[in-house]
């Protein structure tokens, strides 16, 4: 496939992985010149005409996706029996590749990382999309730490074929939900189940079912409790245990609601806060007035309207104004009573109970201007560590954690991820390769073409680069544009238009690649003097001046060309030796006889030749005899 063009658009540069359903390609597009990724069908899917129509329409239907952590699909489309997917070309490594190398990965790398698939998987079940094929091998992480999923498309037709297909279960078993391994219906707890094997084999570097077959694997999805994961990593904190026990349960019905529902335990285990319960409103209150006791609620107050005799009043002296309190007064007591004990309440419950905000939105805000922004919703900033990024700006927010617009405590703690800017990354040497292989090879190197300007050169040769700015060896940020000049090849100069007439198409281009002239228009008549794709007539004309890089017109025979002719050769020889006869005409040079022959000898010799032609007699290479012979009209 390498150097083949795919839809008449998509140049096929180099292989670039694969798997047993498809191979992936690297690839230009010459229409939009920019680097792609390619997937090709393997033929025995090809064959299937019916996973053919799922293949297309699931794909067009994933293409109409838009998420920075899902890997965009440009194109679908067949090229004879070669059916392809075109997507956006992701520089960096599998998260499969990861685990192979740094598992178990740490804590915070893989909440990150998950949560990021998390918003991926989100926003295609939020659009009616669910992946069913979600495994480390569909899951790439960019160089600046993005996580793009791959493989919807696919992945949907694959499993809507998996129970006609023959050849077996498709996919990775080992992250395929107990549903999907009983070829029950799938939906969106199916990717919840598969993110927590991943999960599972993230933080532990192993997989929870392992077997001698695909088989075997698939019943132990279905029938067996996996091995909880703080057995392979005993640091492994309890919360984020249950979290992806949770995920991977037999019954979808109890494993998390929703992808988003995951997420926020993730970022819960991350800042490791739990949450307390909260106490029954109803609780009731106990008033005790000196020896008697009633129990009221919070709303109720109760008096005892007949006090004891131990409590009652000494009677008044003779003389002394008796003073009761009327029905009106006890009532004024009641409602002063409950507007203290109210008050009481709500200025405790001020202290223990802190308002709710909503948190405000600071990504991609300069630090010190996120933190007077949090500051003044009365929340606080913690700086989590600072990461490369290739376009958010040096000391700018590039994640909060909670999201915007999320319901939080006054006075919670915000963390937060900064950008140290864009990687740096060397610059490679493209001087002295072909401008498409310096654009393959600066696009691996994470940057991008600039400027491309065109120059003569009597050193380089017609597209190839002769210079590149900034120079190669040098470190430059992530996404930083090489500017490139490209040779025009040598200089122009005026030279003298070759004959061509009497040459067939092949010798023409040769002759004007050699002379530095390039083929205009090609008209064609039909001609009796000159056979088929010869020429007849050129303009400019043989011997006229032209500048090089001109076009040069020509009228090509269409035939029938002209009739085999014969003439007479007479001849008496006066010495020994080789005789040869040559012949030239429209069909070009050939030797039409050659022999040896003695002093003395006359003989005649029949030569045939089309149109007008001319006849040279040799002996040992010695021109004795010419004559031209002409066509017949």
């Amino acid at each position: 496939m390498i150097g083949k063009k795919i839809g008449n658009r998509y140049e096929i540069l180099a292989l670039i992985g694969g798997g047993g359903m498809s191979l992936v390609y690297q690839a230009k597009d010459i229409y939009l010149n920019r680097i792609v990724a390619v997937k090709i069908l393997r033929e025995y899917f090809t064959s299937d005409n019916e996973f053919v129509r799922r293949f297309r329409r699931e794909a067009q239907a994933v293409a109409s996706l838009s998420h920075p952590n899902i890997v965009n699909i440009y194109d679908v489309g067949q090229d004879g029996d070669t059916h392809y997917l075109v997507m956006e070309y992701i520089k960096g490594k599998t998260l499969k590749e990861i685990i192979i190398e740094q598992a178990p990965i740490s804590l915070n790398e893989t909440i990150d990382i998950v949560k990021q698939i998390c918003d991926a998987l989100e926003h295609a079940h939020e659009n009616s999309i669910v992946h069913r094929d979600i495994k480390p091998h569909n899951i790439i992480i960019t160089r600046g730490g993005r996580v793009k999923v791959t493989d919807f498309g696919i992945a949907r037709a694959v499993s809507t074929a998996t129970v006609t297909h023959t050849r077996g279960i498709i996919g990775s078993v080992h992250y395929f939900s107990p549903e999907q391994a009983k070829g029950e219906v799938t939906g969106e707890k199916s990717d919840i189940y598969s993110l927590g094997i991943v999960l599972y084999e993230m933080v532990t570097g192993k997989l929870p079912f392992e077997g001698e077959s695909p088989i075997s694997v698939a019943l132990m999805h279905i029938q067996s409790e996996p091995v909880p994961p703080s057995r392979h990593n005993p640091n492994l904190t309890d919360n984020i245990e249950k979290i992806i026990l949770k995920a991977i349960k037999k019954n979808p019905d109890e494993r998390y609601e929703t992808v988003a529902k995951l997420r926020l335990d993730l970022r819960a285990s991350l800042l490791g806060k739990i949450s307390a319960p909260v106490g029954d409103a109803g609780d009731q209150q106990v008033f005790r007035n000196k020896k008697s006791v009633q129990t009221v609620s919070d709303d109720t107050l109760v008096l005892d309207d007949k006090p004891s005799l131990k409590n009652k009043p000494p009677e008044k002296q003779h003389g002394e104004k008796t003073r009761k309190i009327r029905p009106l007064g006890y009532l004024l007591l009641t409602l002063l009573s409950l507007l203290i004990i109210g008050g009481a309440i709500w200025g405790l419950g001020k202290l223990w109970v802190k308002e709710e905000i909503l948190v405000p939105d600071i990504i991609e805000l300069s630090a010190p201007e996120a933190q007077r922004i949090l500051a003044a919703e009365n929340l606080k900033m913690a700086i989590e560590r600072e990461i490369p990024h290739p376009d958010i700006k040096k000391d700018h927010i590039i994640s909060q954690d909670p999201l915007p617009e999320t319901r939080t405590k006054s006075g919670r703690t915000i963390q937060v991820l900064v950008s140290s800017g864009p990687a740096l990354v060397p610059v490679p040497n493209v001087v002295g390769s072909s401008q498409i292989i310096a654009d393959v090879n600066i696009t691996n190197a994470g940057l991008t073409v600039g400027k491309v300007e065109q120059q003569y050169s009597s050193q380089y040769a017609n597209g190839i680069v002769m210079g590149q700015y900034p120079e190669a060896g040098g470190l430059v940020p992530e996404k930083s544009s090489i500017d490139l000049v490209v040779s025009k090849g040598p200089e122009p100069r005026n030279i003298s238009m070759p004959p061509l007439i009497g040459l067939d198409l092949n010798n023409v281009e040769a002759r004007l690649q050699e002379t530095g002239l390039e083929l205009g228009e090609i008209t064609r008549q039909k001609s009796e003097l000159y056979p088929y794709d010869f020429v007849i007539e050129q303009n400019p004309m043989a011997g006229k001046e032209v500048i090089q890089g001109s076009k040069v017109n020509l009228v090509l025979s269409d035939g029938p060309g002209p009739s085999t002719q014969s003439a007479r050769v007479v001849l008496k020889l006066n010495e020994s030796g080789q005789v040869k006869i040559q012949v030239r005409d429209v069909k070009g040079d050939r030797i039409a006889y050659e022999k040896y022959h003695e002093q003395g000898d006359a003989f005649v010799v029949n030569v045939n030749y089309f149109g007008q032609g001319l006849i040279t007699v040799y002996i040992d290479d010695k021109k004795i005899k010419e004559q031209v012979v002409p066509s017949e009209q």
